[in-house]
């Protein structure tokens, strides 16, 4: 793995297996602190005091699709940041896919849902 540089634009998990259920960032590396990578935000403020196990550069590309989707992956049991981080398409079809669940659910509140008699 190539070495980062400070300002790189990153992706950083907690623990190295970037389980979703635990804390996660994309932000701009700043340096290490002991074995743990810090990582800031655009006002430069860290996202974890005590840093982070696993860091790797990304592109925008990649950056943008995780932050689009941080509301769908966050905080939910499935696929690890790191799958996420290297198939950046399925995040857009993921997107996707729940855009079109939220319309179905609309457009079935709208109509009264319920049981039909």
């Amino acid at each position: 793995m190539k070495r980062l540089v400070d300002g790189d634009y990153v992706l950083a998990t907690k623990y190295n297996d970037g389980d979703p259920m635990d804390h996660f960032c994309v932000g701009f590396f700043r340096g290490m602190l002991g074995d743990r990578f810090l990582v800031e935000d655009n006002n430069g403020q860290l996202f974890r005091a005590g840093g982070f196990r696993r860091c790797e550069k990304i592109s925008q590309h990649v950056g943008n699709a995780l932050v689009a989707a941080m509301t769908l992956i966050g905080d939910v049991p499935g696929a690890s940041l790191w799958y996420w981080r290297y198939h950046p398409c399925a995040l857009d079809e993921l997107r996707t896919a729940n855009k079109n669940l939220s319309i179905v659910v609309e457009l079935a509140g709208k109509r009264g849902g319920g049981d039909r008699k």
